[in-house]
């Protein structure tokens, strides 16, 4: 299968990357930066012929047309997009909302809610029908619930959860998943409860079909169960 990653650099990006590419799969890695990174240097000599590393800075709309172009050149039609790319601001945690860093809140939305529409925009012509669209959310997006300690993280989390409802209401030959990575070891996360590796293990499994999922039950976890908004 022919697969993209956006923000492939570490975590959990990362570590599906590998999987793909363990697995014997075709992978276009996304990463901020220009250059291969050193986490992925080993791979991109090792699987050179399936693996393409790209810029793909998601607050930048014509680095991500360039990225999709660089992909549907490598890989002809992608059946599968992961928008892992995610970021949480330390000004985040360091004052309530109402005394919020603007600038922040602006920064995590461009990142964590605009990143995955970005990409969408310019990945969807390029991707084979009955094509998968995955974007990592989180658990703490419960519009009945209002955890303050990361008020922008969660917002931006929240927002980007509802975009794949609107995307499978608007586009039918493509499905959109938002999937909660379960509670991750990170640096995010310093306190997570499981590895990289288990969340890629079952990211895999749902866009190879392994765990069967339904578009009509577009907000999940790792493991293909549904989540609750």
């Amino acid at each position: 299968m022919r697969f993209v990653v956006i923000g492939a650099k570490r975590g959990l990006g990362l570590a599906l990357t590998k999987k793909l590419l363990v697995e014997g799969h075709k992978v276009v890695a996304g990463v901020r930066e220009r250059g291969i990174p050193e986490s992925l240097s080993t791979f991109s000599i090792r699987y050179g012929d399936r693996l393409l590393v790209k810029p793909a800075d998601v607050t930048n709309e014509e680095d991500i047309k360039s990225f999709a172009i660089s992909a549907a050149g490598f890989l002809g039609k992608v059946d599968i997009l992961c928008t892992v790319a995610g970021v949480s601001m330390p000004e985040d945690r360091a004052f309530p909302l109402h005394q919020c860093d603007v600038s922040a809140i602006r920064t995590t939305f461009a990142v964590n809610t605009l990143g995955p529409i970005i990409a969408v925009k310019y990945f969807y012509p390029v991707m084979e029908k009955g094509g998968k669209v995955l974007t990592i959310t989180s658990e703490g997006v419960g519009v009945r619930s209002a955890y303050p300690g990361t008020p922008a993280y969660a917002l931006s989390k929240t927002a980007a959860t509802k975009v794949s409802g609107v995307l499978n209401a608007s586009a039918e030959d493509v499905d959109f998943y938002s999937v909660h990575p379960g509670r991750v070891i990170s640096d995010m996360n310093p306190n997570g409860e499981i590895t990289a590796e288990e969340s890629a293990d079952g990211i895999y499994g749902i866009t190879t079909g392994i765990i069967p999922v339904s578009r009509k039950v577009w907000y999940i976890d790792y493991k293909g169960n549904p989540m609750e908004m």
